[in-house]
Order: C-alpha cells, then structure tokens, then sequence
C-alpha cells in the first residue's frame, strides 16, 4: 500500500505521528511518575577503539544499538535490522532483490569519488562488510561512533566513521540453549500502473509505428499482417482495432513474474556454557531466502565459537572463530524491472498470449524494429542463469596479562580468509545468443577472487584512581594490519552445445582472460589518555600515526590527533542543592575536535606503471616492448585529511523517563584525492593528486521516553533525526565543477555536478516545460506551422504540437540550447526512524517506522519506459494520455491545428506525442523525471505473546515466545515508483537518489518461535 501526499505534509505527519503516539502529554499521571531515578541507561557500557566505557563518561558522539533492537526485526543480515535505528547513519539498499547490497554512510561520507563505507570492527578487529557477513543473532551491541574523539584512535580508517560490533559471549552459570526461527511470506508490494487495455495499447502502438513510417511493421504483428497497400488499410484501421481488440485478454507481466509469494526459513541455534574461569559460546545459523523471481534466491549458513578463560589470576585469554558460506542464484542473470515492464501485453494476431509468455519472441520483434530491446524476462531468467558463492573464515585470539599494579597487556591477533567465486551462463535461448549467435554464440564468465589478512595489536593499559576523585586511564599501542588479494576471469564464448554448461568448459574458445594481485598494509602506533575528576570534569585526548602502502616513501605516514572533554553540570553543587535536578536529573556537555586520515584510493598510484605489449620491427611482430599506463604516477600524493569537530548534549528528565541526546559537527575534508586531468602534451592522461575541499555539516537528535509504566503495561517511544549537509569548498585549480554521469540514454541518464560553493547530490538536466499545444502556433496559408512571437525555439529544428518544451536557458531568454541546469537535489532534509514498544502481561508490540523528508530521485525507471521502440508497453500515465497526432478518420498524421485541437482536448495537460523529434527529447536528463523522495513507512508491524513460564517447567522450558511480524506494512509517499527508499548508483556520494529499474521492495509476513532451554 502506498498512500500519495506531497513533500511538505510529510512534516506534518511525521513529528505529530511521534508526540501523539508517545503519550507525552503532561497532564497524564500514573503510578511511575514518582519512580525512584533509574539509572541503568545511563551506566550501560559503550564498546570504543581498544577499550569501553560507562555511557555517562562518554565525550565523543556515539550511537548505540542493543540486541534487543536487532532482534526485534525478523531480517536475513544486521544491515536489515540496523536500517533506521542509529541518527547519523543512513544505510540504503540498493533494492529489494536476495543478496542486493547498500548503500551505508555515516554524516555523509568524508568523500566525493573514492569510497564512504564506514570501518567495522568486530570484537577489536577490522572485517569488511561485517553487517552483511555477521549473524544478526550472534550481535550483543552496535555502536556507531562518529565524532573525532571516538574515531581518531583508529587514524586513517577512521574518516568515514566506524561501527563497532560485540558479539555474544558465553555466561557463567547454568547451561541455555536458544533456538530461534521465523518463516516469512514475500509478496509484491507494489506494483506500477501499466497499459492494460488491449484496444488502447494497440492503438497507441499503430501511432508510433505510423509516425516513424513503420505501418508494415506493426500490420505483421497486430493487423494479421494486412499489407499497407490495401484499400481501406489506413481509413478502416481504427476499426478493425476497435472491432479485433476491444475485448482482448492482455497478459500482466508483472503479476506473471512477480506475483508468486517468496518463502524465507531461517533457524538459529545457540548454547552458552560457563564457570567462574571459562565460559564458551557456540552459534550456528541457517537461513534460505526464495525471492519473488523465479531461479532467484540466497542461502546461508554461520557457525560460530567464542571462548573465553582466566588461566591464572591475571592472565587472561579469548578466542573467536566464524565461518560461513553464503550462494546467491540468479542476481546476475537480472537486468532490471524494465525487461519485465516493456513487454508486449498482447501478441496480436502473430501470438498467443500463452506463446508470448513461454517462448522467446525477442528475436521475431527486433527483426522488426532494431530498437526493440527487452527479451522474454520468463525465458532469460532460465537461459540466462548466474551464480555467486562465497565462503569467510575469521579467527581472531587475545592474551591478557594484568603486571605490576594497575597495569594490563594485551596481545592480540586475527587472521581472516575469503574466496568467492561467480558463474554466469547463457544458453541458446538468451538474448546474448540470438543477438550474435555466430561470434559470441552459448557463453559464460567464470571470475574467482582469493583473499586472505591478518591484523596483530598490542595494548599496554594503566587504570588507576587517586584519592577517589582522579580517574586516570592511559593506552598506548601498536599494530600492522596486511591483506592480500588474488582475481582471475575467463570469458567463454562459442560453446557448441548447452549440455554440461560451466562444468565442461574444453569445447568452449576463451575470449578474455585476467588475473589481478594486489597487498595493502598499515602499521600504526597509537596512544589514548582519559580522564575524570569527580565524575564532572571529563577529557580524553589520543594521537595515533599511521603508515600506509599506498603512498610514497616521502608522504607514507599520517599523525592523527583529538581531543575531547565533557562537563557533567547535573553534578556540580549549585545543581544538586537547587530544585532543577527533580526534573533534569542528568545534564552534560560535551566538545570534541580531532584529525582522521583516509587512504581509500587503489595500490601503486604513486609510481607510474607499464604494461607489456608487442612492438614489430619490419613488420614482424614478437619484439616484446613496454608502454607506459595512462595514468602518471604521483610520488607526492599524501593522506586526505578530515577535521571533525562535534559539540553535544546529553540530558535525562523526570527521573530518567526522558532521555535527549543533541549532536552539532563540522566536518572538514582537504586534500582530497582526485584524479585531475593532464595536459595533453604531458603524454598521460590523468594522475591522482590531493586537490579539493569539502564539509558536511549537520544536527541529530535521539529522544527516549518512558510513556507509561506500571506492574502490568509499559509503553517506551524511541526517535532519531538526522540533518547533514555537505558543501565543496574547491576543486582542481580553475576548475569550478565535476561532472557525474548516471545510466544511459534509453535506460534514464542524468548528471550530478559536484559543483564549488554547492552540496553534493545535484541533479543536472533540463527543465521540462510541458508540451508546445495549437495555441503556440500560427497557421500558414500552405499549411504550413509557424512559433507565434514570444514562445521559447527549441535547440534545433521547427516544433510541432504535441513536442516536449524545455525552458529557455539563453541569455535573452527565448530559446532552449541545451545547456544544463540543476534540476533536482537527491539530499534528504533530514532522515530518522521512530520505534514505539507496548507490553502487557505476556504481549508484546513493536512498531517501527521511518521516514526520510526531502530528497529528489531521479526516477530513471520511468524514464526508460518512455516510448521509444514499437511493440513496447508504456505506463498507463502515458498510454492514456499522450498527445494524438493520427487522425482515426484517415489513419494518417494531421498538421491543422482546428484539427489536433479536437484530438487533443485539454491538450496542455497532455504529454508529449509519438513524433520522432520526441522519441530523440525523451532521452535527455529532464526534470520531468523528477520526483519528491520523501516517505514515511510503516517498516515493522511485530505482536509477540511470551508463555508463562509456570506452564513450561514440566517440558523443561526456560522461556517461549511466539511472534508475527509485517516487514514494509504500507509507506506513505508521493513518489509513482516503486520505492522511495532506493540507491541503485552507487560507489560515490556525489549520485545519491538514483532509481534504475530496481527491483521492487516486498512486503513480508512472518511467524517465528523463539525458545530457551
């Protein structure tokens, strides 16, 4: 369900939807208003870099997210279940697709062309893509660190934020055994408004055909072939249509390939053991995942150990190993929803709806029309299959010797493995086949990629207390982080038969062929002093320098500093001795400045490459020579350098039943590393320098309250806003903008500019206007059209009505030159999430909702489905609606205006017509596709019941709970695709709000069972 509204009601939904359902109403009373101050929140202990702290002395800005949270949401990985819950981390999926993958930034990056994915740290050690590889089930806490005091500690992999990850572990006491499981049911969502009406798509079709002097073309398919030359073929057309295809069934491709339902199993189960010295944690994970696609699905498997043992008073040690598999079918074998929404909706009287549906007709209409692209998506998605397996393996283990007093040091090491491998095949009823049966013909790829790290740290920590009010903790470290990886790929092509596929690859000719090796290592030495007097006056300061493989013996290290301090005013005496502390229990301030580095670019870019090639002399080859790359090394590149500065507040009201937390920061990126582009005379093409400046800026708020709480029912509302805005500062010198371009011509293109003194995520284009109507025009004796006086020219050419009218951008204002101006703002306003939780006795009720105000998408699904190719379907939009320029009395185009006027009634809220002049506009980036992104969606429905537990002891039960949940219950939105909350480019910041026939969001309903033993 989608409900439509526009942009500015979402304000007036969204903050309402959150005080009214919070229950903060000041002349309500229960029996917990005079409850005693409940601190717990307020001590819970925050994971930071190479150590933890009590939330309360905490000076650098970091969000937490607890198991409880995460489990509260049925989902296949941690990425799913963190959506939403954090301010200041926005995490966008790149569609609704098993495996699909996401877009995670935290404030906005810290970049414009290399990566702002954030660092994960899992248990003290660095694991790429962790929210995807991890167990949801196996995560204790999530914390999001994202000011300079918190992040600097890890220097140069710090600049985008981090995400600290604490698994479980096991506890001492009895043995427990926890199963948990949850079926869910996937069906669409949504779905768009297609031409479904047979007469109209076939008379909409015999337009464009006849506009683009292919009436012979379309006859073969919808007119049982009548030759053009018949009498009466042109005058009588819309007859027979009328008479033929009134009635007609049409075929709903969309209800055909995704109106099936999409079954997800997932079964975890975990024991945890221990005695006062040992304790041990074992995990394992299954989860199958069917998606809406035929031969489209995602399995997975986790396992994973956690131990950890006191061997001797003061010494210490831990070990944690995780492997998992994961196989992911068809993702490569899809190639976007427009496959699916372009197809024919009747075969005319060429093909039987059932013949249009099970074979591949792909060939028999681009015979017709060249441009016809889109082949049977039901026949593809068997000819065409793909697969991706992957395998991890980390294990990682810590030594911990307290020494003399105070002392403690730490030893620690973790190695970690990778190997992925993918597989695509077509066959002979692909499109790859019938497009060039001869020279690529039955064909495969076949890539693997090995990898393998390792990360060694060692701590010395001092903790001490002097005369009960200096708390001292000082650290100081060294570590050396390495990785390695290996890639190859064979390209096969000209398979003679099908039979055995990838499996017997001898009689297949190899077409290309790669390998690709590369290392990176870091080593770095580090240092972090904290300290608190009196639990009022609060500073950490920490410096860390770091040594990076990717730069030049002249620039490889980076120092980074911070520094930090906090004032707990609630704990001062004035504020103890007044009456404010009966309402503000908690008050803290908070200031933190600091300098993280960021060496995310490729390997070697510091030295200039060569590569091998062939060099004949008098014309015989085999003489081996060196060229050099197109890139000119750069031997001066260096670190690019972030300057984060954070002020907050963090406030507790009403005996701890309101929390408040408020974040400021100012981020400052420079040097960034850029390619510029070399003069020509230089012999290269480009080189990597630290050119530019950038700065995000921005607000968070996160507001908990306790609404209600008695013996029997409590109520707690929680809400996150984020604000950021980036701005470039400068770019290469004399040069004012970078360009970004997104997509294709037919498949919707648009260009975002990073341009000096703006924010990133800028759409560029043209300004549509509408279409130009009869009354732009005058009349001619001849019969010919003339633009009245005062109407915007187009680029080129005369127009006609029923042409697509983009604003004038020349200086006198009268005439459009193509010259690109910005047309949309892909940034949000601001983003957020708000979870409310009831419990009742045994029930209880988690809704969580989310919501993004502002933000512009380029909707470039709707684009590509703009009439371009005979035979192809359009949006109803359009279809029922575009500007007729056929007369059905004479089946031929008219150019009088009294005419067209009667066509085309209220003709200035018509779209464009099928002209050919059109067919060429509609590839240009347009404003017209264009749409507010703004949404708030019921993300999570969950009603549990939790039996009482005198009703499990005789089936030795510690607890039971049972659960239904609704994954994406309904989203109300104004924008017509599928989905607003949607990142199909990604790889940058600087292209954010991209929709390119993504596939489609689900919705999920789910049963699940969680068990104790």
């Amino acid at each position: 369900m989608s409900l439509i509204i526009k942009h500015k009601d979402i304000t007036r939904i969204v903050f309402p939807a959150f005080f009214l359902s919070s229950g903060l109403f000041w002349g309500q009373k229960t029996a917990s208003d005079t409850a005693k101050v409940n601190t717990r929140e307020i001590e819970e202990v925050v994971v930071i870099g190479y150590g933890k702290v009590k939330k309360s002395d905490l000076t650098g800005s970091v969000s937490s997210v607890s198991a409880k949270e995460l489990s509260a949401t049925p989902a296949m990985n941690a990425l799913q279940a963190l959506q939403g819950r954090a301010a200041g981390l926005n995490i966008v999926t790149a569609g609704g697709a098993p495996g699909a993958g996401a877009n995670v930034t935290i404030r906005g990056g810290a970049s414009i062309t290399q990566g702002t994915e954030p660092l994960y740290i899992v248990d003290g050690f660095q694991l790429d893509n962790a929210l995807n590889i991890i167990n949801p089930n196996d995560i204790e806490s999530i914390d999001v660190l994202k000011g300079a005091s918190a992040i600097a500690i890890y220097g140069a992999r710090g600049s985008n934020g981090i995400i600290v990850i604490k698994t479980k572990s096991g506890k001492k006491g009895r043995t427990t055994v926890n199963y948990n499981s949850f079926m869910s049911f996937d069906v669409l969502s949504k779905k768009l408004d297609m031409l479904s009406d047979a007469g109209s798509y076939v008379k909409y079709q015999y337009e464009l055909a006849q506009l683009a002097g292919r009436a012979p073309q379309w006859s073969s398919i919808f007119d049982d072939n009548l030759s053009a030359d018949s009498p009466g073929f042109y005058t009588g057309v819309y007859s027979r249509i009328n008479n033929r295809y009134a009635n007609a069934p049409t075929l709903d491709w969309q209800e055909k390939m995704l109106g099936g339902t999409g079954v997800t199993q997932n079964h975890n189960f975990n024991f945890s053991v221990g005695t006062d010295k040992t304790q041990a944690f074992v995990s394992y994970n299954y989860n199958k995942q069917n998606g809406l696609l035929n031969n489209f699905s995602e399995t997975r498997n986790s396992l994973r150990v956690n131990v950890n043992s006191q061997l001797y008073k003061g010494v210490r040690v831990d070990f944690n190993s995780m492997f998992n598999s994961n196989s992911l079918n068809g993702g490569g074998a899809y190639s976007g929803m427009k496959k699916i929404l372009l197809q024919p909706i009747t075969g005319g009287t060429r093909f039987t709806l059932d013949e249009l549906y099970n074979t591949q007709t792909y060939g028999d209409f681009s015979a017709l029309e060249p441009g016809y692209d889109t082949e049977n998506p039901f026949i593809e998605t068997n000819a065409s299959t793909s697969n991706q397996r992957s395998r991890n393996f980390v294990a990682n283990a810590g030594l911990e010797i307290d020494f003399l007093k105070n002392f403690t040091f730490r030893t620690a090491g973790q190695y970690n493995w990778r190997n992925s491998k993918s597989m695509a095949f077509s066959d002979e009823n692909s499109r790859a086949y019938l497009t060039d049966p001869t020279t690529t013909g039955i064909n495969g790829k076949i890539g693997n990629n090995e990898s393998y790290g390792y990360q060694i740290t060692n701590t010395v920590t001092y903790i001490n207390t002097f005369r009960d009010k200096h708390k001292l903790n000082a650290l100081i470290g060294q570590e050396v982080v390495y990785s390695q990886s290996e890639n190859n790929a064979l390209t096969l092509i000209k398979f003679p038969f099908p039979n055995f596929g990838l499996n017997d690859i001898s009689t297949a000719t190899v077409s290309d062929k790669s390998v690709d090796r590369s290392s990176t290592s870091l080593m770095s030495y580090f240092g972090r002093v904290t300290y608190n007097y009196d639990d009022r006056y609060l500073l950490t300061a920490t410096i860390r320098q770091d040594g990076s493989s990717k730069f030049g013996k002249n620039n490889k290290w980076g120092t980074f500093p911070s520094v930090a301090a906090a004032w707990r005013t609630s704990q001062e005496s004035f504020w103890q001795a007044s009456k404010i502390k009966n309402i503000i229990n908690d008050f803290k301030l908070r200031f933190e400045y600091g300098i993280t580095g960021n060496n995310d670019i490729g390997n070697n870019l510091f030295i200039t490459t060569y590569s091998i090639t062939d060099y004949p002399i008098n014309n015989t080859p085999g003489t081996p020579a060196y060229v050099t790359s197109t890139n000119l090394g750069n031997p001066n590149l260096k670190w690019e350098e972030l300057k984060s500065t954070n002020i907050g507040a963090d406030i507790a009201l009403f005996s701890n039943r309101i929390r408040l937390t408020g974040e400021w920061y100012n981020n400052n990126v420079s040097g960034m590393l850029l390619q510029a582009v070399l003069p020509v005379s230089s012999g290269y093409a480009r080189q990597y320098q630290n050119i530019g400046n950038m700065r995000n800026r921005g607000v968070e708020f996160t507001l908990n309250t306790i609404n209600l709480r008695s013996d029997n029912f409590r109520w707690t509302t929680d809400l996150n806003v984020g604000h950021n805005r980036s701005k470039v500062l400068s770019l290469e010198k004399g040069q004012d903008f970078r360009t970004f371009s997104v997509g294709s011509n037919r498949a919707g293109a648009v260009t975002y500019y990073a341009r000096v003194g703006e924010q990133l995520g800028e759409m560029y284009g043209y300004v549509y206007q509408g279409i130009y109507t009869t009354d732009d025009f005058i009349q001619n004796a001849n019969g010919t059209l003339s633009l009245k006086d005062g109407v915007v020219k187009p680029a080129t050419g005369t127009p006609k009505p029923g042409d697509i009218k983009f604003a004038a951008d020349n200086a006198a204002g009268d005439q459009f030159t193509r010259k690109m101006v910005k047309i949309g703002d892909a940034t949000p306003d601001f983003i957020g999430g708000i979870s409310n939780n009831f419990a009742y006795k045994g029930f209880d009720l988690a809704i969580f909702m989310k919501f993004s105000v502002g933000g512009d998408i380029y909707n470039a699904t709707k684009h590509s489905l703009s009439p371009y190719s005979l035979f192809q379907n359009v949006p109803s939009e359009f279809g029922n609606n575009f500007y007729h320029l056929i007369d059905p009395n004479t089946g031929q185009q008219t150019n009088n205006l009294v005419r067209l006027k009667e066509l085309n009634p209220d003709e200035e809220s018509r779209l464009w017509s099928l002209s050919n002049t059109n067919t060429q506009a509609i590839t240009y980036p347009s404003s017209y596709y264009v749409e507010d992104g703004s949404y708030l969606r019921i993300a999570q429905l969950t009603l549990g019941y939790s039996l009482p537990k005198n009703y499990l002891k005789d089936i030795m039960v510690t607890s039971a709970r049972i659960y239904f949940t609704v994954n994406n219950l309904a989203t109300i939105t104004g924008y017509s695709g599928y989905d607003p909350e949607v990142s199909a480019a990604s790889g940058v910041a600087v292209t954010p709000g991209y929709d390119s026939s993504t596939f489609p969001r689900s919705r999920s309903y789910v049963l699940g069972i969680n068990l104790t033993f």
